[in-house]
């Protein structure tokens, strides 16, 4: 659904175009936008034990995706609640420049 948007909005980008080396391990966003300098990546919390996951993928794909990109954008899908609180969530991801996370609730 993500995509379509881009498409409808008529934005250049690449779909896991980018694969980023980082130590011994590969990275590859789910979108970018090279023009604007841009990574992002889409999660699925459709567990309650999937934030804990979410939050190790983040922190992971923020040291990977820095060395490549300016900016990150995380959209966080949150099928079912699981995320109490989003604010808690959100802010120690966003403590690091340019990284933006957002959640929906869906």
């Amino acid at each position: 659904a993500f995509e379509s948007l881009l498409i409808g909005a008529d934005i250049s980008y690449k779909r896991e175009g980018e694969n980023i080396e980082y130590s011994s391990k590969y990275y590859t966003p789910d979108f970018t936008l090279p023009k604007i300098d841009l990574a992002i990546d889409m999660k699925i919390c459709n567990r309650g034990d999937r934030e804990k996951e979410i939050i190790a993928e983040i922190n992971d794909d923020i040291l990977a995706y820095s060395t490549k990109f300016g900016n990150i954008l995380f959209v966080v899908y949150d099928c079912g609640g699981f995320i109490r609180d989003v604010d808690r969530f959100r802010h120690s991801f966003e403590q690091h420049k340019n990284v933006i996370v957002k959640v929906v609730k869906h």
